[in-house]
C-alpha cells in the first residue's frame, strides 16, 4: 500500500513538472509585443501574425497625444518583449516611459529616431511657420500615407527578425504582401486627388501635412499638431476669412467628435461637417465593426473625394 502511494505521488510529480515545463516551453515560443499607436499595432500584426501577441497601451478613444499609461500598464510592457512606438512628439508619455523601461528586458524601439521617415520636399513645419501651430521638429502623423508606411513597416520587420530570427522568412513574406496594399491603396488616392479643382480642405487638427506633399491638397488647420493647440483671436479671424473667400463647404472633424473652436468655425461660414479618421486609435465602433487600416484610409479618401469636389 505504501509503494503504491509512492508510485502515485511519483507519476503525479511528473504529471505536474511536465505540464510546468510544457507551459513555460509554449509562452517562450510566441513574443509579446507592446505598440502605441493603432498603426504599428496593424504593421506589427500583419507581419508577425500568429507569432506574436501585439497589444496596444491606448485604450480605445483616447487622445494619443495626451493619454498617460497607468502604472499597470507600465508593469505589462516592462513583462513583454518589445515596446514599439513613434517618439517624435506623438506620444505625452513617450520619453518619460523609455527612461523607466530602460533599465527592464524590454527591447524599445523608437520608429521617430529614423530622420529619413519625415523627410519632404518642403518641410511641413517651414511651409506653415508663420500659422503659429509649430509643435516639436517633426510632424509625427507619417502614417497617413502609404507609403511613408510602407518605410515604417520595413523598420517594423527587420526588429522582428532580430527578436525572432527563426521566423525571418514568414516576416518578409508578410511584409512582401503587406507592401502591395499599401502600394494599392498610394495608387487609389494618387487616382481620386489628382488634378482637383478644389484642392483645399477645412480641418479641425493640422495631421494632414504628408497628404499635402503626396497628393496635392492643402490643409487650412485650425488646431496645431496637437488637439489642444489652439489658434489666437487673430488667427481663428483668418481661418474664417480664408474659408469663406475659398466658399469651402466643409469642415473636416476627426473621429472622437467636434472641437469647440472648430464648431465656431463651422457655424461662421455655415458649412457642413464631415468626419475624418486620423487613425492614431480605434474607438469602441472601429473594433466592434472590425474596421482596421486599410477599411479607414478607403474611408478617408471617400471624405476626401467629397470635400474637394
Amino acid at each position: 500500500m505504501k509503494k503504491a502511494a509512492l508510485l502515485f505521488l511519483s507519476v503525479l510529480l511528473t504529471i505536474i513538472i511536465t505540464g510546468c515545463s510544457s507551459s513555460t516551453e509554449e509562452d517562450k515560443a510566441g513574443l509579446t509585443v507592446y505598440t502605441s499607436i493603432y498603426p504599428i499595432q496593424y504593421i506589427t500584426e500583419q507581419i508577425g501574425g500568429d507569432t506574436l501577441t501585439v497589444k496596444s497601451v491606448y485604450p480605445p478613444g483616447v487622445d494619443a497625444h495626451t493619454y498617460e499609461p497607468t502604472t499597470k500598464e507600465m508593469t505589462s510592457i516592462a513583462s513583454g518583449d518589445a515596446f514599439i512606438y513613434m517618439g517624435a512628439g506623438m506620444e505625452g508619455f513617450a520619453e518619460s516611459a523609455a527612461d523607466a523601461l530602460s533599465s527592464e528586458n524590454v527591447e524599445l524601439v523608437e520608429l521617430g529616431k529614423n530622420e529619413e521617415l519625415f523627410h519632404t520636399e518642403n518641410d511641413h513645419s517651414e511651409e506653415h511657420a508663420d500659422d503659429g501651430h509649430h509643435h516639436g521638429d517633426h510632424d509625427p502623423h507619417i502614417w497617413l500615407d502609404p507609403l511613408r508606411m510602407i518605410d515604417m513597416a520595413e523598420m517594423i520587420n527587420s526588429k522582428l527578425i532580430e527578436l525572432n530570427p527563426d521566423k525571418s522568412e514568414q516576416y518578409t513574406n508578410n511584409l512582401a504582401t503587406l507592401k502591395e496594399s499599401l502600394l494599392a491603396l498610394d495608387k487609389q488616392y494618387q487616382e481620386t486627388l489628382q488634378n482637383k479643382d478644389n484642392n483645399e480642405i477645412l480641418v479641425s487638427h493640422a495631421a494632414y501635412g504628408y497628404w499635402e506633399e503626396r497628393y496635392g491638397l492643402e490643409q487650412i488647420a485650425i488646431s496645431g499638431l496637437t488637439s489642444s493647440d489652439e489658434p489666437s483671436q487673430k488667427e481663428l479671424t483668418q481661418i474664417i476669412d480664408k474659408a469663406k473667400d475659398l466658399n469651402l463647404d466643409y469642415v473636416i472633424f476627426e473621429q472622437n467628435g467636434t472641437d469647440r473652436v472648430s464648431k465656431i468655425i463651422q457655424e461662421q461660414i455655415n458649412a457642413k461637417a464631415l468626419y475624418i479618421h486620423n487613425l492614431s486609435v480605434l474607438t469602441d465602433n472601429d473594433i466592434k465593426n472590425e474596421e482596421d487600416y486599410m477599411s479607414l484610409m478607403e474611408h478617408n479618401l471617400k471624405v476626401l473625394d467629397k470635400a474637394t469636389k
